[in-house]
């Protein structure tokens, strides 16, 4: 366990170098990554068992940025609530539907050319793959998302496109021999966003995220974790140039079992 732990640390650490130190050794050229953006974000996700297979997927997001000199909680930036249906096929995948709405606030609150909410409508769907070992678990999740956005300006119009995510992430225990109450766990989280429609020219890649995460085991029906992400993508305006950001992460983690007693199965954590 100590080794794996170690290697994973090694291997985000060389992911979050190299890239500012490419950027830095092209002498007389400017830098073509931005100076990184700074996010807090306060997560929620709920996970309402509805029947043997059927769960209420309930999520909501808080997230902030940094405005007026004031680092990571400058102003609000987005609200998510994201809700889905998820069936549960097997005690390793499981596949989940449903509907977001994003509250997209204005980057300038001083400026009336902005309006001060918009609003983002989204569809997407996601399969989830388990990989249980003796004593960490392993999770494939590829997830699709059809969006409609468009920016704060008045009178700006909506585009449409599409995004490709796959994300690849592990629970290894750290204070006891499993993921159980009480347990302290280590989770490397990598996860790569593409994504495509008629305003994507020379952008597809959205995001990379690489979010190292801690997390405590409270009960079954409880947990948290708590890490900080650090996320790269092509700018919008010019895919040769790329944003950063520095994202603080607090999530909750919960579920609900609405069935009757005599009803109940064991519990499979499908947790993200």
């Amino acid at each position: 366990m100590k080794s794996i732990l170690f290697i994973t640390l090694i291997l985000l650490f060389i992911g979050f170098t190299p890239l500012e130190v490419i950027s830095q050794e092209i002498e007389g050229e400017p830098s073509r990554f931005k100076k990184p953006s700074t996010y807090a974000w306060f997560h929620s996700y709920g996970k309402v068992r509805l029947g043997e297979k059927l769960f209420w997927d309930a999520q909501t997001h808080i997230r902030t940025t940094q405005y007026d000199g004031t680092d990571y909680f400058g102003r609000m930036a987005q609200i998510y609530n994201r809700h889905g249906i998820k069936y549960l096929f097997s005690k390793r995948f499981s596949a989940t539907a449903g509907g977001v709405l994003r509250l997209n606030f204005t980057p300038q609150p001083d400026n009336n050319n902005y309006e001060n909410i918009v609003l983002e409508p989204r569809i997407w769907h996601e399969y989830l793959f388990s990989m249980p070992f003796d004593y960490f678990k392993v999770f494939h999740r590829f997830r699709i998302e059809h969006r409609w956005s468009r920016t704060n300006l008045k009178g700006s119009d909506y585009r449409y496109r599409n995004r490709y995510r796959y994300k690849y992430y592990m629970y290894i225990p750290i204070n006891r021999q499993k993921l159980e109450p009480g347990a302290l766990y280590f989770s490397p989280d990598v996860e790569l966003i593409m994504q495509s429609g008629k305003s994507v020219r020379d952008n597809p890649i959205e995001d990379l995220r690489f979010t190292p995460k801690i997390g405590y085991i409270v009960n079954p029906r409880l947990q948290y974790s708590l890490s900080m992400m650090y996320t790269l993508g092509q700018s919008n305006l010019d895919g040769a140039r790329y944003s950063t950001r520095w994202i603080f992460n607090f999530n909750v983690y919960y579920s609900f079992d609405f069935r009757k007693f005599e009803n109940k199965i064991p519990e499979t954590n499908f947790m993200d």
